[in-house]
């Protein structure tokens, strides 16, 4: 996927529809990082959101995104044995996060997340991608696929 163009976008948190986009503008600020070969991917993640965001976003906002980011990258590292690259495009609208990986099977990503049982450890991942980020989704790439979370700014987000 390009930069500058985006999954459409529902006005809420959703699966975002296969296939379909819409011009996003320019981003005011792109960064990406080759996570690759990286002991601590997702540190290296919520390094570049933290960076990237500094002086544009709020702490809530910024929290929000460095989470989804970690757990973005987790899931490429614990599925797919590997995230390949995370990058973050701002926008006057709000900020664009991929996380790719090797994994093809891209309905290995549910279209809603379900709900862990109370003593699971783990298997609420995408349940908090699902209430953080605005809209969200998964597409297949030349390289395998890509996890796309959008967050658009509320009032007072951005600085």
């Amino acid at each position: 996927m390009q930069r500058g163009v985006i999954p459409v976008l529902g006005p809420t948190s959703t699966v975002l529809p296969s296939g379909q986009v819409r011009d996003a503008g320019r981003p005011t600020t792109h960064a990406a990082i080759d996570l690759c070969d990286l002991d601590a991917p997702q540190r290296a993640a919520r390094g570049i959101v933290r960076t990237t965001l500094a002086g544009k976003a709020d702490s809530g906002y910024m929290d929000d995104v460095v989470l989804v980011a970690d757990e973005l990258v987790g899931n490429a590292v614990e599925h797919a044995g590997a995230a390949l690259d995370i990058s973050l495009d701002v926008y006057d609208w709000g900020v664009a996060v991929q996380v790719r990986d090797r994994g093809e099977d891209t309905t290995a990503v549910p279209g809603k997340p379900l709900a862990a049982d109370e003593d699971d450890e783990g298997g609420r991942g995408l349940f908090l991608v699902d209430v953080l980020a605005s809209a969200w989704g998964v597409q297949r790439d030349d390289k395998g696929k890509r996890v796309i979370a959008i967050f658009l700014y509320r009032a007072g987000d951005a600085e």
